[in-house]
């Protein structure tokens, strides 16, 4: 199974590949004003640097970390064609075949304003729901919402300009699926700080 790329259609927001809306102005230049309203722009208070891991997003989850989510083969880079060039490099691994379970993690460099872009456009999502991971703001935000199918998206904010997606798509309840996602983002952000 492969990660689910949604073109959301509208005049008042573009979006990158994977669904995720920038909102513009009239002129149709992604919005710069910037508020302060929390729930619209979530502030990193600890950022990070994921640079290094823009060339080879599956450097992003170690060996170790892989084994714990049932993965053994190698993950399948996306650095380069369409979907990578508009949304970020992205990784995609899938784990022992009777979990049926595909795991992913992608750098939204599309978004210039990192996770403040998710929250701008949270009416294009069927399922927007904030949370936190490891202290870091996230967002579980998926359209369409797949989670009944054993699909779910979270996004987490790495600082005020770049946030990751970590996904979950297989066989779990709509519950296992958002929590497995979870972890992944949990695992990445890990290795992010270690790399410091």
């Amino acid at each position: 199974m492969s990660l689910a790329f949604v073109t959301l259609a509208g005049t008042a927001c573009s979006t990158d590949a994977d669904g995720t809306p920038i909102p513009q102005t009239s002129s149709g230049r992604a919005e710069e004003s910037r508020t302060t309203d929390p729930s619209t722009d979530p502030e990193v208070e600890n950022p990070l640097d994921a640079s290094r891991f823009l060339a080879d997003p599956c450097a992003v989850l170690t060996q170790t970390q892989l084994a714990a989510f049932d993965v053994t083969r190698p993950g399948i880079p996306e650095t380069t064609g369409s979907v990578a060039e508009r949304s970020g490099p992205f990784c995609v691994w899938h784990a022992a075949a009777e979990l049926g379970s595909t795991i992913g993690v992608g750098f939204i460099t599309g978004n210039k304003d990192g996770l403040s872009d998710i929250y701008r456009g949270r009416e294009q999502f069927e399922d927007f729901r904030p949370v936190e991971v490891d202290q870091y703001p996230a967002v579980f935000a998926n359209s369409p919402d797949l989670r009944s199918s054993g699909m779910c998206t979270v996004y987490v904010g790495i600082s005020d300009t770049l946030a990751f997606r970590a996904t979950e798509g297989g066989q779990l309840d709509a519950s296992g699926s958002c929590d497995r996602a979870k972890q992944v983002a949990a695992a990445a952000l890990t290795t992010i700080q270690e790399a410091r």
